[in-house]
């Protein structure tokens, strides 16, 4: 341990910096606890996609109200309503059975309904195919949409492209909070060094690990939405996390050298609450610069819009 790790280990930030970061994680972990309570509550993994849980219960941790808006309106899934299903099957069990059995005048009624619906049959038969393949619907069109506009819909109900893009982000976000969480960690506990500075080994184990993390989001957020399983995939994944997570990590890379040299002065210890508040700072930043690639990947179909 060299004198500049004496000196991050005896420095203290200003109190009141402190107290602020205090605030800002208390309440998007506050924000993080009640999206599991509810997951929970709700039985989520019943309707979810799998991957969302963690993604939803992740990102809060840096993107607080946002992530809570997101599942709130196109995220959380209903009630369990098993319990109450049961019961009205229950009671109304004797009144089906008498509603199928058919009355003598619903079976004359029937039998007349038949007669002209089969008259009707024998008319359509000469119809013109032709005008059918007139108006069939062109497949290239449908196909071209069809991934976008399937997870844009949540419980019946359109979700913009802003919500659409904000999940995909969230995506890379977690592979980033996690592989940053770990490489952070890490240098933390080995002193590792490049060039006599720690922040370059943070660079390389967070993106690494970000990377590995990311693509494995990616995977089970593309395969159960292509119906695709396999190497091929993993590939696709990749190339679409590869080009997220790293607009991801401009925006957190560039925070950490600014407040890291320019602000503390490579002074701050990161087994504070200042230095997590900034990290946060960090990757909040880091959602928006990866935001306008990300909607660029969708809109090409190269990143598949997520449930």
């Amino acid at each position: 341990m060299d004198s500049h790790d004496m000196m991050s280990m005896s420095y203290q930030p200003p109190l009141s910096l402190t107290v602020l970061g205090s605030i800002f994680i208390g309440i998007a972990g506050l924000i993080s606890l009640f999206i599991t309570q509810d997951i929970i509550r709700r039985k989520g993994w019943r309707s979810m996609m799998g991957v969302m849980i963690p993604v939803y219960i992740l990102n809060a941790l840096y993107l607080g109200p946002l992530t809570l808006w997101t599942y709130w309106n196109y995220g959380r899934p209903t009630l369990p309503d098993d319990t109450k299903g049961i019961q009205s099957m229950s009671h109304h069990h004797d009144k089906t059975e008498d509603a199928e059995k058919p009355s003598p005048t619903m079976e004359s009624h029937t039998e007349h309904d038949m007669s002209g619906h089969q008259h009707t049959l024998e008319e359509d038969h000469g119809m013109d195919h032709s005008k059918m393949e007139h108006g069939t619907m062109d497949h290239s069109k449908m196909n071209h949409h069809s991934k976008i506009s399937h997870a844009q819909m949540h419980g019946g109900v359109d979700r913009p492209m802003f919500a659409t893009v904000t999940v995909a982000v969230c995506h890379c976000g977690t592979g980033c909070l996690l592989g940053d969480l770990i490489g952070e960690w890490i240098v933390f506990g080995t002193y590792a060094k490049i060039n006599g500075r720690e922040i370059w080994v943070e660079f390389l184990l967070g993106y690494a690990f970000a990377l590995v993390i990311g693509i494995f989001f990616q995977y089970w957020s593309i395969a159960p939405m292509s119906g695709e399983y396999g190497w091929k995939t993993v590939v696709r994944a990749a190339k679409a996390d590869f080009l997220s997570l790293s607009f991801f990590e401009i925006g957190l890379f560039g925070w950490m050298a600014i407040f890291q040299f320019a602000i503390f002065g490579e002074k701050l210890p990161m087994d504070g609450v200042v230095y997590w508040w900034m990290m946060q700072i960090g990757m909040f930043l880091g959602h928006w610069t990866a935001f306008p690639i990300n909607y660029w990947l969708i809109k090409e179909e190269i990143k598949e819009p997520c449930a």
